[in-house]
């Protein structure tokens, strides 16, 4: 990759980084704010950034809006919208996540989509899963091909399909009367 920057912390003399894009090797970047980051390795302690684009990231007490990678390890930080191979994550905050693996520790999460899930203490709005495994976990809406463990979800794989048949018929039903009533007049 390009190596415009050394693989060093980048900030400024008062400690605030003010740069708007980053591209390099590796990118360790500490009380640090800026727009995109892209590396093969990055960094981040203490750090913001909207954008970062790596091979692996590893991520603590920092925030980004949006990651794509392959690997990521978290902790006590927050992602908005994350697509990696594989996730693990210690007492974070995930608003929208996408990957083959995701382990999930003490962890709040909006939505996922995974095909193999661990999630351990956390809560959960939505999980799309193929796999989970489970240990005190709550969730909104659970949609999974297999659970091992202890969940507590108000909608459930069979729920909503339930919901989604029974949404059907009345939308038929109501579809079919109403069309009768029009073919009457």
């Amino acid at each position: 990759m390009n190596d415009e920057l050394p693989s060093e912390e980048l900030q400024d003399e008062s400690g605030n980084e003010k740069l708007e894009q980053v591209v390099a090797d590796t990118v360790n970047l500490s009380q640090a704010s800026l727009g995109k980051v892209s590396a093969e390795l990055v960094r981040m302690s203490g750090s913001a950034a909207s954008q970062v684009s790596a091979e692996e990231i590893e991520m603590r007490q920092s925030a980004v809006f949006q990651i794509q990678t392959g690997d990521i390890s978290m902790y006590n930080s927050a992602a908005a919208l994350t697509q990696a191979k594989t996730i693990e994550s210690t007492y974070d905050f995930l608003g929208a996540a996408r990957a083959e693996k995701l382990t999930l520790d003490r962890s709040r999460l909006g939505a996922l989509y995974a095909e193999n899930a661990e999630l351990n203490n956390s809560r959960a709005t939505l999980v799309v899963a193929r796999q989970m495994q489970a240990s005190n976990v709550q969730t909104a809406v659970l949609l999974a091909g297999q659970v091992q463990g202890t969940v507590e979800t108000q909608v459930d794989t069979p729920r909503a399909l339930l919901a989604g048949l029974a949404a059907g018929v009345g939308i038929g039903m109501v579809l079919f009367l109403g069309r009768l009533l029009t073919k009457r007049r």
